[in-house]
């Protein structure tokens, strides 16, 4: 994850993370690129604005959806262009290009379970050994020990992926070639990332295909059939799918970068990244989620959205993202990145809005409208307030956010500046006592001091997301100002 941008925008989006099916959903509204402060973009927006900024300049097509009012808009971008003017998305056509949605899929699979548990077919203590118990056998009493609500919060300890597997060709391949058979036998395989669960929230798809394919087994059904059965046919999502078909040439085709990509077909791994959809099919999805228990999905609506876990500093549901204060103006999301293809989907139910970005390039630049929508509907105080420069000292030092993580602050002539671990400096402008922004992408950093007045932490705040940070070392104490 990112929390702040670059020192500088060159070939930002031009490398594929290394665990690139989960590391760019670890980067949510939390983090930036300079190229958020080009244009500021919100809900309310032109989708066709939206996509050509969503696309920037990487090749292929991307499809914006949005729901305002209860009405749904769409534009798109392509690059090239194509030789004469596409025809307008109409949004109840047959004809919308279809996206792997990748980890979008795991929203589903989230609905499914909320879905089981508002049924009493299941609950959320219930565990893997439980579930198992004469199907699996070898299981390690810790992983027997996992729960559903830790598997779909990513709290179960559970690596990213099977055998030590984290990214590049060898995720990829895990994701093509592992059937049933092979999936329940690298279960009896797995070392958890900790001696027994819950786990502070960590990415993980293996977790997410176990979830689904523990439901799967629990109704004695495939995962597919069960979100044709209890989702997508009752939606009438009749292009949301994992086998395509007579649907294959409706593919955008797919890039990363300039480089032509291969579909991603899966098997053990479908609950977590398989569905291919459109946006019309997503905002469908979105406006019955949001239309909560007396929407066509009853009360489950309402459940999958209920925060279960604390999550990458903010919330988690039943595997949606949650951003914003409770009893406040809540954000509900999830992202997806595939070999080819990179997509974003966002509900704001306070609002009655929606967003799908649908993008055919894996280097599609859809960091800064997650981080302007972010910054719209969760603004910071910018206002520069003056400081005395000799105070600037007060903040210098590095503060822990986790193990691995950490935030340090320096002092160059009159500015207090800011990196992340790994990253470069960014200038803070002050807002206020002991309080600093990042004006370009909506972060601030709030201080805090002990007793004897000396600094001890900070907060970063961003999207509806609050990272807190200890000072490491021992902060001086300093007089209070005259």
């Amino acid at each position: 994850m990112r929390l702040l941008p670059r020192a500088t925008t060159r070939a930002t989006t031009r490398v594929i993370p290394r665990r690139w099916l989960a590391a760019w959903l670890l980067a949510p509204l939390l983090a930036g690129t300079a190229a958020a402060q080009l244009q500021p973009l919100t809900l309310a927006s032109d989708p066709a604005f939206i996509a050509r900024a969503a696309l920037g300049a990487e090749r292929g097509t991307l499809v914006v959806g949005t729901l305002r009012n209860g009405k749904p808009a769409y534009g798109a971008a392509y690059n090239p262009e194509p030789p004469s003017p596409p025809r307008a998305i109409e949004p109840n056509s047959a004809e919308q290009p279809m996206f792997e949605i990748g980890s979008i899929t795991k929203v589903f699979t989230g609905l499914l379970l909320a879905q089981a548990v508002e049924r009493g077919d299941l609950k959320l203590d219930d565990s893997v050994g439980k579930l198992l118990a004469g199907k699996v056998e070898g299981l390690s009493p810790a992983v027997a020990s996992v729960t559903l609500r830790q598997l779909v919060t990513h709290t179960g300890c559970m690596p990213v992926m099977a055998d030590g597997v984290g990214g590049g060709a060898p995720l990829a391949e895990q994701f093509r070639s592992f059937d049933k058979p092979m999936f329940w036998a690298a279960l009896t395989r797995i070392k958890l990332t900790a001696a027994a669960p819950p786990c502070e929230g960590a990415y993980s798809n293996f977790g997410m295909a176990l979830l689904g394919q523990l439901l799967a087994e629990h109704y004695g059904t495939s995962w597919g059939e069960l979100v044709r059965a209890r989702i997508t046919e009752p939606l009438g999502m009749n292009d949301t799918v994992i086998t395509l078909g007579d649907k294959a040439s409706r593919m955008a085709p797919a890039f990363a970068g300039d480089r032509r990509q291969p579909l991603l077909d899966m098997q053990a791994y479908a609950p977590a990244s398989a569905l291919r959809s459109t946006a019309a099919d997503m905002m469908t999805f979105s406006r019955a989620i949001i239309a909560g228990a007396g929407g066509p999905l009853g009360p489950a609506a309402v459940r999958m959205l209920t925060p279960l876990a604390h999550y990458e500093g903010a919330e988690i549901g039943y595997a949606v993202m949650v951003r914003g204060p409770e009893g406040g103006r809540r954000t509900y999301w999830h992202a997806g990145l595939t070999e080819g293809y990179r997509t974003l989907w966002l509900i704001a139910p306070d609002t009655n809005e929606a967003i799908v970005v649908l993008g055919s390039n894996a280097r599609a630049p859809l960091q800064p409208v997650m981080l302007a929508i972010g910054k719209s509907r969760y603004p910071v105080p910018t206002t520069e307030v003056p400081l005395d420069p000799q105070r600037l000292d007060d903040y210098k030092g590095d503060f822990r956010i986790t193990r691995t993580k950490a935030l340090s602050f320096t002092v160059r002539g009159s500015k207090l500046l800011v990196r992340e671990t790994g990253r470069g400096y960014n200038a803070l402008t002050p807002t206020g006592t002991d309080r600093f922004a990042v004006v370009g992408i909506g972060a601030q950093f709030v201080f805090r001091r002990d007793a004897a007045n000396a600094v001890v932490a900070v907060s970063l705040t961003q999207g509806g997301s609050q990272l807190d940070a200890r000072r490491e070392g021992a902060a001086a104490a300093v007089p209070l100002p005259q």
